[in-house]
């Protein structure tokens, strides 16, 4: 829904205010923050309804990106996995063990959740992620001066999904080997590890989902009251992105882009954090500044629904 919509068909209605929600819902913020007294509980929730192979791997990786953005490892997940009625056993199982075993992988409990069989065409996986932690870290809190930094790469979800769906039309110009390479991107959608190594010196982190990279230093700017300034050819792009991109004429700065992980950080510790996360093997690159005013326009439409609208 467009952001003008959602502030006023949405977020007016947020039930009973209470003063321990130190992170209520608004644009920009993918995580809501509870004061516990002890700790800060944040939670997160996201619907996956577009996939069908790995929709138990997204629904995991999606909630656990928006929740470790805060600061917080994700802890918690329950899922709501509403299944179309002629599912067999083996594709409803395939869906649990996927999400069983991509929680596994993150030390990610499964304590609850709802099944149900309805008259659906395509499977919709809806999850709740949770964490606690002691420093809240929030799309809002990036100040002017601030150094931008971004881990991975641009479109590293769009390049996967483009390499799958789109595979016997890029094969015409693409070889094999780059395509099956792209495929692979999907195993890196995971932020966690970056955020949990930013999260002692980001003063806003921000994962890049819808929009890519352009949309995601929007909604952080929006968030924080700001504007960036960014040197576009800094922003790392993989040689597999640039290919699929050229021949499918898709701006990969617009392309959705789960597994990269939007940081701003004080000036004074961009380098020691850099070094961190290069030390870890984390590909990661200053790609800009906070300032007052922007230099990338707007993203009306993630370039992955261009396309797929331009192939109807």
């Amino acid at each position: 829904m467009e952001a003008e919509k959602l502030k006023a068909l949405v977020l007016p209605y947020l039930g009973a205010s209470n003063e321990k929600v130190l992170v209520p819902p608004r644009l920009g913020e993918d995580a809501a923050v509870i004061d516990l007294g002890f700790s800060k509980l944040v939670a997160a929730s996201d619907p996956i309804t577009g996939a069908i192979d790995h929709i138990g791997m997204y629904a995991v990786n999606i909630n656990a990106n928006d929740v470790a953005c805060t600061g917080a490892p994700p802890e918690y997940f329950l899922s709501v996995l509403l299944l179309s009625r002629d599912m067999s056993d083996n594709q409803v199982e395939k869906i649990a063990a996927d999400i069983s075993y991509e929680a596994k992988k993150l030390s990610i409990s499964i304590i609850g959740g709802h099944t149900e069989s309805l008259a659906i065409t395509n499977p919709i996986v809806v999850g709740t992620m949770l964490g606690l932690t002691e420093r809240v870290v929030t799309t809002s809190g990036a100040t002017l001066g601030d150094d931008i930094i971004l881990t991975k790469g641009a479109a590293i979800e769009g390049t996967s999904i483009l390499a799958t769906d789109f595979f016997d039309h890029l094969h015409q110009k693409i070889d094999t080997a780059t395509l099956n390479r792209a495929q692979k991107f999907l195993d890196d959608i995971s932020i966690v590890k970056e955020a949990m190594i930013a999260r002692a010196y980001a003063t806003a982190m921000h994962d890049p989902t819808e929009g890519g990279i352009a949309g995601a230093l929007h909604e952080l700017a929006d968030a924080s009251h700001t504007g960036f300034w960014v040197e576009p050819e800094k922003i790392p792009i993989m040689e597999e992105t640039q290919k699929i991109c050229a021949v499918l004429n898709i701006d990969p700065l617009k392309l959705i882009s789960s597994g990269s992980l939007l940081i701003t950080v004080n000036s004074s510790q961009s380098r020691i954090l850099l070094d961190q996360l290069r030390g870890s093997g984390i590909i990661a690159e200053k790609i800009g500044k906070i300032t007052e005013d922007r230099n990338l326009d707007p993203v009306k439409q993630d370039e992955l629904w261009r396309l797929i609208e331009e192939f109807k």
